[in-house]
């Protein structure tokens, strides 16, 4: 619900104030109250509208409303403090302006301590269950999080010391060996040099792109971006170190403005074309299509080649993957890359999925908002 309506809160607004050494549940922010306040105005106006409307003199709805009332002023704000400050406040509304006498403090009407003590009750545990939920999602999410930045940076430790090994390794054969190397001896450990560090250049733009995400709210600043330029500059980047491996693209007939972080989202097209370039075994192109579904953009990356085993679709995107054998580039062959494109995907907001094309090759599938 939070994910699909926000209001952009100046910064002082959201500063938060404790009001206990200890805990997060005592806490007080400008946007709390102005929230919580204006739920409560709102709840109050739309029970005075109803009981000027039904003639009965019923008013069973009013606790319903002022409930309501105190759950979403759970849900909307932080810790506990405003959600029992409007459960009292919701029961002597009830009291003071929906009981009869109105506009008068009733407490020694038969029933009514009864009465107050079990609103009182049902308003604080709504309020406190429903802090609680949204607590525990954001701890999962949290967790969630560290869980996929451990993988990262475990599947990335990896990755970054199996080049830097070559590197090494060859280096030592050049200087230690030089004289009596053949040129073409020379040259091979060169080559191998220069794609090993190639490949580390391309683990540290990974690298570098995760940095860019902001890690307490794991999402980016975004801007209105064109993404057929976007796609473009992914495509030339991919060209430029597959030049065998054509690309088609599709776009739709009108532009699409989407909100991103360009830079990253260039990131995760060039990933998925060079998954498909160098684990596709069999592909002779790739192409890229974006379409729009309703309020979002669709891309999808699809190639021809041998598609992905059916066993390693479910942990495709984890970081988790483990080397496949009989595989001369297995040592590279950890998903860090794909990782890397979700983290990235789930911090604008979107979903990115993969599966295999009924006519052979690989498709993945990315979504994101347009709002």
């Amino acid at each position: 619900m939070g994910s699909r309506f926000r209001i952009a809160w100046p910064e002082q607004w959201k500063k938060k104030t404790s009001l206990a050494h200890r805990g997060n549940n005592l806490i007080y922010t400008p946007k709390d109250f102005i929230v919580s306040s204006g739920l409560y105005l709102i709840t109050v106006v739309a029970c005075l509208l109803l009981r000027s409307v039904d003639k009965t003199g019923d008013t069973s709805y009013v606790a319903m409303l002022f409930l309501t009332d105190v759950f979403l002023t759970a849900v909307f704000t932080e810790g506990y403090l405003f959600s029992i400050f409007c459960a009292v406040l919701g029961v002597l509304s009830v009291d003071y302006i929906f009981t009869e006498p109105y506009w008068q403090i009733s407490f020694t009407l038969a029933g009514f301590p009864l009465t107050f003590l079990v609103m009182m009750t049902i308003s604080i545990l709504a309020g406190a269950l429903a802090s609680r939920a949204k607590q525990v999602e954001a701890t999962q999410r949290q967790m969630e999080r560290e869980k996929m930045r451990g993988n990262l940076l475990r599947g990335m430790s990896h990755d970054i010391r199996t080049p830097l090994t070559g590197i090494v390794g060859a280096t030592d054969v050049l200087l230690e060996q030089d004289e009596s190397l053949t040129p073409q001896q020379r040259r091979e450990l060169l080559r191998s040099v220069n794609e090993e560090a190639r490949w580390l250049m391309r683990i540290t733009e990974n690298l570098l792109s995760i940095t860019r995400i902001d890690g307490e709210n794991a999402s980016v600043k975004k801007t209105p971006e064109l993404m057929e330029e976007v796609m473009e500059g992914a495509v030339s980047k991919f060209q430029r170190h597959y030049h065998s491996i054509p690309v088609q693209v599709h776009l739709p007939k009108e532009p699409l403005l989407v909100p991103m972080d360009p830079l990253l989202m260039q990131q995760v097209l060039f990933n998925l074309m060079e998954n498909a370039a160098r684990h596709g075994e069999t592909v002779t192109q790739i192409d890229i299509t974006l379409t729009r579904e309703e309020e979002r953009a669709v891309l999808e990356v699809a190639d021809n080649g041998v598609g992905i085993a059916s066993d390693r679709l479910h942990t495709l995107f984890d970081g988790t993957q483990q080397p496949e054998e009989g595989r001369e580039d297995a040592r590279r062959d950890m998903g860090i890359g794909l990782s890397v494109c979700r983290t990235i995907v789930s911090a604008h907001g979107g979903t990115i999925t993969a599966k295999n094309r009924k006519e052979g090759g690989a498709l993945f599938r990315i979504t994101l908002p347009l709002k």
